[in-house]
């Protein structure tokens, strides 16, 4: 069976596999893999080496499917795509026919079904394949096993190649921060060198005429504050300080900030935004909210965590008051109305990092306490393992027993990091960065040459995606502030950032062109998928081998 013929074959094979992203679904991937490692374990010519390795920890068992084959050198290129989707909820009455590119072309052809212009002008010139996970991204687990495939019957193959699918992409990559300790049990085991690491995510086009590669991905961060404020009666409200008023000034000065832009090479991150706000409360009552929560995505290029944390404080402290300074003057101003006296109202606009507070209640040296908070983060993390609480959640609540524990009872934010968290990286944060700017050009040359298409390079993926845990440049007290002021680290939730910063490689993703993602029109281009970026995946694999 020729290449293209493949490729189509063992998508639908993919597609029809139904991985539900952080549902029991997902482990629909294993018999998937085990159906096709045992068709690959007929016909190798080298060493070949497949399994499932067990994300540690997780709460519904998931597991990475692996292979790699050792060719000539044991220098190493990682292959990797994500093998869970999104659900298929708006199919609409469709979604049993959601896993059939075939019966679902046939459905939105008949007319039957709302498509948007762009979409219905596709599927009446042809040459796109539907389906949940069609593009997102079985189209790049498929393209990399029948590569795969050939390399492992060629017994001059220069190099070796690891081939993993990943579960959780779609959720917070349980899947490919796991694959760290995978890689080091490898490296160990076999002696694996890793020198490259290729995605297969689907990209979106500017020019229809050319394809988009990436040699970096875009971070993401989560800050999350806690606000604490003074509890008073609606009526007596300025003998009480609103957390919202506090919260809500810190938003308006934050959402959409262009101080918070960046751009870095040829890409530009979009805006940081705010994702939830919320009192703590839960019944209903006429007194002010004592506490109110809230979480921000930020999505970084360069800038650091801490970098942007310590702005986020100054941001704080500086918001904080604004509504001491807006209090007064509300103040003031019912005084002369009533008749009453004025007096200031006087708050001290006290703001700290989450491992400050942390920190500050361990070093008391008081056992009860230390057993306590102890005991708070062991429930919490059986709470979030079994789903009574979001991660999200569970952050508020070990910020507010913190601050039970804590001598000073006034107004106070806490700012602090929640899950998930996603480095950014980008080649030229490597020493062989050379190399790979050299790799690229000839990429480009090779798609305009032998493809006739031309091939852009975008210095950073905007989407989010696993190679945010293929590299991690950054020195160690990075590693270290992240640590410390995620909240429930090493609990809930972890990175294995030093076996990242160990096994880190330089990265590109390179996929089929994509509309759609998550949405019932999604499709992939045919062309791309079975001709052109299977040539150009190979093409880039073969040319790193060599050189030197």
């Amino acid at each position: 069976m020729d290449r293209s013929s493949r490729i189509k074959e063992l998508l639908l094979k993919y597609v029809a596999t139904v991985t539900h992203t952080s549902t029991e679904l997902e482990k629909n991937n294993e018999k998937f893999f085990s159906e096709w490692f045992n068709e690959i374990e007929k016909s190798s010519k080298l060493p070949l080496h497949c399994g499932f390795f067990a994300v540690p920890n997780d709460k519904l068992n998931r597991k990475i499917p692996y292979a790699f084959i050792i060719g000539k050198s044991k220098n190493t290129i990682i292959l990797i795509h994500h093998t869970d989707t999104v659900d298929v909820e708006d199919y609409g009455n469709l979604k049993d026919i959601a896993y059939d590119p075939v019966a679902l072309n046939k459905a939105y052809l008949s007319g039957s079904v709302d498509l948007n212009k762009n979409a219905k002008k596709d599927l009446q010139e042809g040459g796109w394949i539907l389906g949940r996970g069609a593009t997102d991204m079985k189209s790049g687990g498929v393209m990399h096993m029948a590569l795969f495939e050939e390399y492992m019957t060629d017994i001059d193959f220069q190099g070796s190649i690891l081939l993993l699918g990943l579960p959780d992409e779609e959720n917070s990559s349980a899947g490919m921060r796991a694959a760290a300790y995978l890689l080091d049990k490898l490296h160990n085991d076999f002696g694996l060198e890793y020198k490259l690491t290729l995605n297969g995510e689907p990209h979106e086009r500017k020019n229809p005429k050319n394809m988009m590669i990436y040699d970096g991905t875009i971070g993401k961060i989560m800050p999350i504050f806690l606000v604490r404020g003074k509890l008073a009666h609606v009526g007596q409200v300025y003998s009480g300080l609103n957390p919202i008023h506090i919260l809500s000034e810190i938003v308006t000065r934050t959402e959409l900030n262009p101080e918070f832009l960046e751009k870095a090479g040829n890409t530009v991150a979009p805006p940081c935004t705010w994702l939830y706000f919320k009192d703590r409360k839960y019944v209903y009552d006429v007194s002010l909210p004592i506490y109110l929560g809230g979480y921000m995505s930020i999505l970084p290029l360069r800038r650091s965590p801490k970098e942007l944390m310590e702005r986020l404080y100054n941001i704080s402290k500086e918001s904080f008051n604004i509504v001491i300074k807006r209090t007064n003057e509300s103040y003031k101003k019912y005084c002369q109305l009533s008749g009453e006296k004025y007096e200031p109202i006087i708050y001290e606009p006290k703001v700290m990092y989450y491992a400050d507070l942390y920190n500050e209640i361990i070093s008391s040296g008081d056992d009860r306490i230390i057993s306590q908070i102890k005991k708070i983060e062991s429930n919490l993390t059986e709470d979030v393992m079994s789903s009574k609480y979001s991660r999200a959640e569970a952050c508020y609540k070990m910020m507010e027993a913190l601050l039970n524990f804590y001598e000073y009872r006034g107004p106070i934010i806490v700012l602090g990091i929640s899950a998930p968290y996603y480095p950014s990286n980008n080649n030229m944060d490597l020493e062989n960065k050379d190399k790979m700017n050299l790799l690229v050009k000839k990429i480009q040359s090779f798609g305009k040459e032998q493809l006739s298409i031309g091939v852009d390079i975008q210095n950073y993926y905007t989407g989010i995606c696993d190679l945010s845990y293929s590299m991690f440049p950054y020195a160690q007290e990075d590693i270290d502030y992240i640590e410390n002021n995620m909240i429930m680290w090493g609990k809930s939730y972890n990175i294995p950032l030093n076996l990242i910063k160990k096994y880190s490689t330089p990265v590109l993703n390179i996929g089929a062109w994509g509309k759609d993602f998550h949405k019932y029109t999604e499709r992939v281009l045919e062309e791309d998928l079975v001709n052109r970026t299977p040539k150009l995946i190979d093409f880039t694999i073969r040319e790193f081998l060599k050189s030197k």
